[in-house]
């Protein structure tokens, strides 16, 4: 995700939408990560 103007970086983060209907923004932790449009991911709770 990208932020508005004026500022600029790629967040790590990602908008997931679960089964349940909910849709939430997830931190993407680590160094690097591969994920793309319409990838299976496991959410933790926190």
């Amino acid at each position: 995700i990208n932020p508005k103007k004026p500022n600029s970086a790629s967040r790590k983060v990602a908008r997931v939408r679960l089964t349940s209907g909910f849709e939430i923004t997830a931190y993407i932790p680590g160094i690097g990560h591969n994920l793309q449009e319409h990838s299976v991911v496991l959410v933790r709770g926190g």
